[in-house]
């Protein structure tokens, strides 16, 4: 993941209530910096922040670390002498620059040299606008973004326009491919998912399988010896650390050892997606306090993106794994209105999706307030960050060592995500 876009909700309806861009993103920018900070909220990777005429014109940039925000120039900015003016001013302090909404058009010309990077909607501009962009612009060395990427052709298409990164949700979009069998090299991934469908786990199986396994059994000493646990000495075997997890504690690392395995092929990023669906739906059923019996909330978010992950249709990967009624109903849609499980389910989609009006609306079910929901998802990013590293598919206790840069240069192709 190269960055996250910053956006601003209110905290009393929680969904973009504010026509002012300017105060819109003032209250980013404080609620950023002074509130939560830049550095926990970002887990090391820099921000997309909106700023209008009147924020461009204004100090506001100087609040934020040049080498920690990139300033996206939204599409009412207007092209005048001011504007251009200020952007060059803040290209010359050091800032990155990003300009949304870009066309073949006067405005996107006259912007591009004051800019680092171009933003084209995918689901506004035509295929041959798209082309025309990428031709025109790649000779001045702009970094551009494929904005609004929802499905995997889009992204292919954007892979093979030559743009250096990609918004949207394409990944957690699965192209589906009627197989009859897993790949051998998935298999020991759905081997271990499988031995925790049981009501009892068989300990000596599962220490069986990972011990024969030096990736399980590597990523299972990492996990345990990682920052997220405080242990007095270091854990040095398989049994050990299966002791020291726990019941639910090995739930959840054997789906998140699996990963690595299961998401073959797959941008990095969505294995932290599915980390954090998983964790996000059971922090909120835990603050909520919802009566789920046996089934475990944080197994049901990952598992809604398996057939993300494994391209295959959703009931027959199910069916494989064996899965309990529970799991089954929240995630074919089965319980009905009733399925407190579905509603959590639903709550964390909308969510992700920025549509939070729906949040809104779920979160009442489920009795909580906007403020306490926005406490769940940084809980649940902070434990993310703290056992996954996406760019490197690993579980150190380090964080992620340098920063992305967004200046014109060459840059690996990436993804940002929305926050």
């Amino acid at each position: 993941m190269a960055g996250y876009e910053l956006l601003f909700r209110s905290s009393t309806a929680n969904f973009r209530d504010s026509t002012d861009d300017a105060s819109a993103t003032s209250q980013v920018i404080v609620n950023a910096v002074l509130g939560v900070g830049l550095d926990r909220l970002l887990g090391g990777k820099p921000a997309f922040i909106n700023f209008d005429k009147t924020l461009l014109l204004g100090d506001w940039a100087t609040l934020l670390p040049a080498d920690k925000i990139v300033i996206e120039i939204v599409e009412t900015v207007p092209l005048d002498e001011a504007t251009l003016s200020a952007c060059h001013r803040l290209q010359q302090q050091g800032y990155a620059l990003a300009l949304d909404a870009c066309r073949c058009d006067r405005r996107t010309e006259a912007f591009a040299p004051f800019v680092d990077i171009l933003k084209v909607d995918f689901q506004q501009a035509s295929l041959a606008d798209q082309e025309r962009a990428m031709r025109f612009y790649r000779k001045l060395n702009l970094k551009t973004v494929a904005a609004k990427v929802e499905t995997e052709a889009e992204f292919r298409r954007a892979s093979e326009l030559g743009y250096d990164y990609f918004q949207g949700f394409f990944f957690a979009s699965p192209t589906v491919l009627h197989t009859a069998r897993v790949p051998a090299s998935r298999m020991s991934g759905l081997r271990l998912v499988r031995l925790m469908q049981g009501e009892e786990i068989d300990l000596r199986a599962l220490e069986e399988v990972i011990r024969h396994d030096i990736s399980f059994s590597h990523s299972l000493l990492m996990y345990l010896n990682s920052a997220f646990f405080h242990w007095v000495a270091p854990i040095e075997s398989v049994r050990q650390a299966l002791f020291l997890l726990g019941t639910d504690g090995i739930r959840k690392w054997v789906w998140m050892a699996s990963l690595p395995s299961l998401a073959q092929n797959r941008p990095p990023v969505l294995v932290a997606q599915v980390l954090m669906r998983g964790r996000f739906c059971e922090v909120i059923a835990s603050r909520a306090k919802l009566a789920l019996g046996d089934v475990d909330p944080f197994l049901v978010g990952m598992f809604s993106l398996l057939d993300a992950i494994l391209q295959r249709p959703l009931k027959e990967i199910l069916d494989e794994l064996r899965a309990g009624p529970g799991i089954r109903s929240a995630l074919l849609g089965t319980g009905g209105d009733a399925d407190l499980l579905s509603l959590v389910l639903r709550t964390v989609k909308a969510y992700e999706r920025g549509d939070f009006q729906a949040v809104d609306t779920e979160a009442r079910i489920i009795g909580l307030s906007p403020e306490i929901l926005s406490t769940c998802y940084l809980e649940s990013l902070y434990w993310v960050e703290s056992v996954f590293k996406p760019d490197e598919q690993t579980w150190p206790a380090t964080r992620l060592s340098g920063q992305k840069g967004f200046h014109r240069s060459s840059q690996v192709p990436a993804v940002i995500a929305n926050q």
